[in-house]
């Protein structure tokens, strides 16, 4: 019998079941791992494997398709390219959960939350930092995938001047965004940036595509909001920005090198919020529930050959 091997711990029960059922119908058997190791044994003979963990990549003899809960495959590629193993990722889990954090510390940012808490935490009683608003503000979106398309129907409502989109070819088939530019023309836009959000995945063409030289092409006014991945932006220049008053603030997501260093300078770096890659995790129900219902679309299509939905071109990179 074919098999599926699933070591994704954010499961539940009616998820197991949902997998479970699926596969019976189309006569599949399904193991439920509990752990790596066990993971690493159920792999060897499994047809489809649904996880996070690249490394079973390689002990898999009959695997066709690999499905990552994930919406970066990047760690999955080596494993995968050059070989007949499909891959798929998660891609259109992740808008929801991620645009709130956006919008949240966008919002912190601008409203002086983070300087305001620590005034509260000193029981002194301020109410005089000049605050901005997403009202009127022009927006560049760095990334128009799921993420980006979730985020800025929710800051349309704020009312922003514009909100302008960036991305390979400069399409805008959702009709989301005022203007849709390719990533050529990324440093006309930058100086007329109130607030940068980025959402890239790791690339070739996205490692430090926010380099020194484009940091600085922001007005000092600006504001840089990163869910993506760490690597899009260099660190050392934007801490030096910030730490020199010549950027507003910046929200951090993610980091060169993860988890970050107790020792980093980041750490206490003024205007800038950090969170531990929490932004796009598991902890949202609906998440989850979004990831099995992805992976239940395309093991369907699977069965039946027709073309996954979330197919990764391992030679682009997502």
């Amino acid at each position: 019998m074919k098999k599926i091997a699933v070591f994704y711990d954010p499961l539940t029960e009616e998820h197991r079941k949902m997998i479970k059922e699926a596969a019976d119908s189309k006569g599949f058997s399904v193991a439920f791992c509990s752990g790596e190791e066990e993971a690493a044994g159920e792999v060897e003979d499994a047809e489809v494997i649904f996880t996070l963990n690249a490394n079973l990549a390689s002990k898999g003899k009959k695997v066709r398709w690999i499905c990552t809960p994930s919406a970066g495959v990047d760690h999955f590629l080596p494993y995968v390219t050059g070989t007949d193993i499909m891959l798929s990722n998660s891609s259109g889990a992740y808008g929801v959960t991620i645009a709130e954090h956006i919008v949240t510390v966008t919002l912190e940012l601008m409203r002086r939350r983070c300087e305001y808490s620590k005034f509260v935490e000193k029981r002194q009683w301020r109410n005089d930092l000049p605050v901005r608003s997403v009202k009127g503000s022009r927006i560049v979106m760095l990334g128009t995938g799921d993420i980006g398309r979730e985020a800025a129907i929710r800051l349309r409502s704020f009312g922003p001047e514009s909100i302008t989109g960036v991305n390979r070819h400069g399409s805008n088939p959702s009709g989301i965004f005022d203007e849709v530019v390719t990533s050529d023309d990324l440093e006309r836009v930058l100086p007329d940036t109130d607030l940068l959000i980025m959402s890239l995945p790791s690339t070739d063409k996205t490692k430090a595509i926010m380099s020194k030289e484009r940091l600085m092409m922001l007005p000092k006014t600006a504001y840089i909001v990163n869910v993506g991945r760490g690597n899009a932006i260099e660190e050392r220049a934007l801490e030096k920005l910030l730490r020199d008053g010549e950027l507003a603030g910046a929200a951090l997501d993610v980091f060169e090198k993860e988890p970050l260093d107790p020792a980093s300078s980041l750490w206490d770096c003024p205007r800038l919020i950090i969170t531990p890659h929490v932004a796009g995790n598991w902890t949202l129900p609906y998440t989850v529930d979004r990831i099995v219902d992805l992976f239940l679309e395309d093991f369907d299509n699977y069965c039946n050959d027709r073309p996954l939905c979330r197919f990764v071109d391992t030679k682009a990179g997502y």
